[in-house]
C-alpha cells in the first residue's frame, strides 16, 4: 500500500435544514472540502458517500448530480454510527491500493425532530 494524504476537509454547521434535501446538504459539504483542497470535482476519480437513513436512495450519485458531475464511480455505504468513517475508509483504501489518485468521502444525514431514540 502507498501513502495517502488528506487534501481538504469541509463541514456545514450542525442544525436542522428542512428546506434542503440530503443530497443538497452533502453537496454543500463536498464543495467546501473541494475548495479547501484547492481541487475541482472533475479531479475526483471515486466518490464514497455515507448515509444511514436514506441508504437505498443512491445519495452519492445524487450529491454528484447536485454538483454537476456524473460518470464518477460511487460507493454508497451505511454502517450505523460508523457510516461516515466507513465512507472515508473506502476512499482511503481506493487511493492506498493504487487504483485511484484522488477519492472523496462525504458523510451526510438529515435528522428528524424525533432524534435517534424517537423521544
Amino acid at each position: 500500500m502507498r501513502n495517502v494524504y488528506v487534501l481538504g476537509t469541509g463541514m456545514i454547521k450542525f442544525g436542522r435544514y428542512p428546506e434542503k434535501t440530503v443530497p443538497e446538504l452533502g453537496a454543500d459539504a463536498a464543495l467546501i472540502a473541494l475548495k479547501d483542497a484547492g481541487i475541482n470535482i472533475k479531479d475526483v476519480e471515486l466518490f464514497a458517500s455515507g448515509n444511514l437513513y436514506q441508504a437505498n436512495a443512491m445519495i452519492g450519485q445524487r450529491i454528484l448530480q447536485q454538483i454537476g458531475q456524473t460518470g464518477v464511480p460511487v460507493i454508497n455505504v451505511s454502517n450505523a454510527c460508523a457510516t461516515g468513517s466507513t465512507a472515508f475508509r473506502e476512499a482511503f483504501m481506493a487511493v492506498a491500493s493504487g487504483m485511484y489518485e484522488v477519492a472523496m468521502a462525504v458523510g451526510v444525514e438529515q435528522m428528524g425532530k424525533q432524534g435517534l431514540l424517537g423521544g
